[in-house]
């Protein structure tokens, strides 16, 4: 036995055992009762700002625009090793349930769901004031702002919309709608010179007030924007040139060009010369029957870029007819001063021409509208052969025939020599320049005025 209790091991054992007593000894109040010694494991836990959870409401068509307060205090019991087990906030999650609610302020009561043998003994508050609003979703037109400033030499285009191509779609409160004052989204073309694309452009919505509202929902959230940077440019009237002959008998009828307007770029000073483009020119060699016929853009004094390349032209042809317009008639121009021009061939002034063309453009044709010009401009006294200047309508040719110009004879007078001739044959002369005058004296004059007369008469007659 003594043995025994020598050895380490049974000291150890005896030592653990006398402990266990001695802890029994002090702990333990003979006169407690087994419930008083359950109640030393019981314990509080105090949770100051508890979220508060709303659920059931349909967020498609309402709202929770308020919620008053949005937090509560909880005050919970619990054996400390069920509240050790719910440390955590989440673990006491409190809710109001929208699920009957209707737009507008109301009280509701608050729910808490408790762990699991834990119990409440206090919530505070345990009701909630909350605002419902019926939601709106409406289209709206989204404005591209362009930022910054392209590179020397370049300016920024108007912004394009690439994807999506229509409007952007705004879900807010009621009540905030009617506050919306502008959709938009920013491109920066500083320093840039060629086009810019943002893929991931935001959409914000702005009050009327400028103020970006922050409870707006926008479909889709980005946009595909992109901002062009070229050299300077304008829009000019566009002008169909040709160049080539119609097929025998053929004719136009019209040539309409699918755009009115063309894009030009280059610098500054070259585009301040462009007023009209003419640099499309359609081939009428190639027209054999009506149809659209594309046409393409080429590149004049000072230009760069045109746009658009290619232009679609609608030309119309019908069989050619003739039809001889009279009494037309000839305006002069270009008569100096002192001088007047007298017609000749054609003496009354009209001329005669003879036109071709398709026939529903012929047939509408008048006088009024073929202007025939003679230009006597720098011609001094005498008779010519001067050509015409002819304008006739878009689609209307002229006949020129074998002659190979049209022209008429003109006598261009001087209006001081042709008074003079007047006032010489105001007094007549008879006889022939071979008669010889009776010699009849003029009185204050001698006898050298005896041949006046006859010299008088000599000149009227040549």
């Amino acid at each position: 036995m003594d043995k025994w209790l020598s050895h380490p091991t049974a000291l150890k054992i005896i030592s653990v055992i006398l402990g266990l007593l001695l802890w029994a000894v002090v702990h333990i109040d003979p006169e407690s009762t087994p419930q008083t010694v359950m109640t030393t494991s019981i314990d509080t836990k105090i949770i100051e700002a508890a979220k508060i959870i709303p659920q059931g409401y349909d967020a498609e068509k309402y709202a929770l625009t308020a919620m008053e307060p949005t937090v509560v205090r909880i005050v919970v019991q619990g054996r400390i090793s069920d509240l050790l087990a719910a440390a955590s906030i989440e673990d006491y999650p409190v809710t109001v349930d929208l699920k009957d609610a209707k737009p507008g302020i109301q009280e509701l009561p608050l729910t808490l769901d408790m762990p699991k043998g834990i119990e409440l003994v206090e919530m505070s508050p345990r009701t909630v004031t909350v605002q419902l609003e019926e939601i709106l979703t409406k289209p709206f037109e989204l404005q591209i702002d362009v930022t910054g400033k392209p590179a020397d030499g370049f300016v920024a285009g108007t912004p394009t919309l690439v994807e999506p191509t229509g409007e952007v779609q705004v879900t807010l409160p009621k009540d905030d709608m009617s506050r919306v004052g502008l959709v938009s989204t920013e491109i920066n073309v500083d320093g840039e010179d060629k086009t810019v694309s943002n893929k991931r452009a935001k959409v914000v919505v702005y009050d009327t007030e400028g103020v970006e509202m922050t409870n707006a929902v926008v479909s889709p959230e980005t946009v595909h924007v992109e901002a062009r940077v070229t050299p300077p440019f304008k829009s000019v009237p566009l002008h169909v040139r040709y160049t080539g002959t119609l097929p025998d008998g053929l004719s136009l009828v019209s040539v309409k060009p699918s755009i009115a307007e063309v894009t030009v770029y280059g610098d500054t000073k070259s585009l301040e010369g462009v007023q009209v483009y003419d640099g499309a020119v359609l081939d009428l060699s190639k027209v054999e029957e009506s149809g659209t016929f594309q046409v393409k853009t080429q590149l004049i004094d000072g230009v760069k870029i045109i746009e658009p390349a290619e232009i679609d032209v609608e030309v119309v042809v019908a069989p050619v007819v003739t039809r001889t317009m009279t009494a037309i008639p000839v305006t002069v121009e270009g008569e100096a001063d002192g001088q007047t021009a007298k017609f000749l061939v054609p003496a009354d002034g009209k001329f005669s021409l003879t036109v071709s063309g398709a026939e529903s453009v012929i047939s509408k044709l008048t006088a009024a509208d073929i202007r025939i010009i003679v230009n006597v401009d720098g011609l001094k006294p005498g008779v010519y052969d001067v050509p015409l200047q002819v304008d006739v309508p878009a689609y209307v040719q002229i006949v020129i025939g074998d002659a190979g110009t049209l022209s008429v004879s003109m006598e261009i007078v001087d209006d001081a020599a042709a008074d003079s001739g007047q006032d010489e044959d105001s007094e007549p002369v008879t006889g022939t320049p071979s008669d010889v005058p009776e010699e009849t004296p003029v009185p204050g004059e001698g006898g050298a005025g005896n041949e006046e007369p006859s010299d008088t008469g000599s000149n009227t007659n040549t």
